[in-house]
């Protein structure tokens, strides 16, 4: 069996994602552990890494001291592996204990949640361990198929080569979000850069797969952290929830007004195309359109302003 260690699945699944550390990110953790599991026919382990990532991403949440947090999952034919890596200054010997297996039962019992969570991701996991990072901590546990045994086990612990990344993150929130407005800009933009890249492809039209293409880096740029987005949006439709506040930890923010030009003349483009019936597409209905523009304008001044979140009910009576 291969530890995760440092690293993840070689040639393997992988995935990942940001998140703000407060304790309503540990759902959308949840979700998105759920989402990739089941989309890798991972049924057997969901519970398990489930269960186990939400207690690390509650240990980064309550005691890294970090701003926010990191989760990596990746997967092989041999095992599924998981870790969070947050900013926090805490050693690694020190989280180790709160989850070491020499610690009794009622001992954990008596400890904050954090010990008893540690216990549980080491009973549950076949490996688990806690690297130093220079700026940061992993704390990673893997998972193999048919493993029946719960048997708390101790961590590993060392120190790691791989630095964290020192890009500035700035926390931009979203109050008071429509759930159904973001997934449906979610499924536009996705319908935008196929057929873009589908029309410049048949007609040989190099600038409207240069606009698919901007499409795509933007989302693959944004992903890591609006994956976030994403999931708090999935959980407030699973909920039966109009509206979600959405923190999203976005690495450079300076380069943001930049990406939202980018991403608005691309899917201006498209929409030209759409107007002269060159798409099959359509237009993003006006609610999403006036939603685009709430974001696009909270994401670029919380992010170069530094002023406070407005909530987009209260954006749409100022608008209207």
């Amino acid at each position: 069996m291969t530890s995760l260690g440092g690293g993840g699945a070689a040639g393997g699944l992988q995935t990942r994602v940001r998140m703000v550390a407060r304790p309503s990110s540990v759902p959308a953790v949840r979700r998105f552990v759920d989402d990739a599991l089941v989309g890798w026919g991972r049924l057997d382990l969901v519970d398990d890494v489930t269960l186990s990532a939400s207690e690390l991403a509650t240990n980064a949440t309550l005691h890294s001291g970090s701003t926010f947090f990191e989760v990596e999952l990746s997967a092989d034919d041999a095992a599924v592996r998981i870790a969070v890596v947050d900013r926090g200054a805490i050693p690694a010997r020190t989280i180790a204990n709160r989850g070491d297996v020499a610690t009794s039962v009622e001992a954990v019992e008596d400890e904050s949640m954090t010990g008893r969570g540690l216990f549980l991701v080491s009973a549950l996991a076949s490996a688990w361990g806690v690297e130093d990072l220079p700026g940061g901590t992993r704390v990673w546990a893997e998972f193999v198929t048919g493993t029946a045994d719960y048997t708390p086990r101790a961590p590993q612990v060392r120190g790691a080569v791989a630095p964290l990344d020192d890009a500035d993150v700035r926390v931009i929130e979203l109050l008071g979000c429509p759930p159904d407005l973001l997934l449906a800009h979610d499924a536009n933009l996705a319908d935008i850069a196929r057929e873009l890249r589908l029309f410049g492809a048949s007609h040989q039209d190099e600038e409207m797969v240069e606009a698919a293409e901007q499409v795509v880096e933007i989302v693959r740029l944004s992903a890591v952290a609006w994956n976030a987005a994403r999931l708090v949006a999935k959980q407030g439709i699973l909920d039966g929830r109009t509206q979600v506040d959405v923190a999203i930890a976005s690495a450079d923010p300076a380069d943001l007004p930049r990406k939202v030009q980018v991403l608005r003349r691309a899917v201006g483009a498209a929409e030209a195309m759409m107007a002269r019936g060159l798409l099959m597409t359509l237009p993003a209905p006006a609610p999403v359109q006036e939603w685009r523009d709430w974001v696009e304008g909270e994401m670029i001044e919380q992010a170069t302003m530094d002023r406070e979140p407005v909530r987009f009910s209260e954006w749409l009576a100022g608008r209207r």
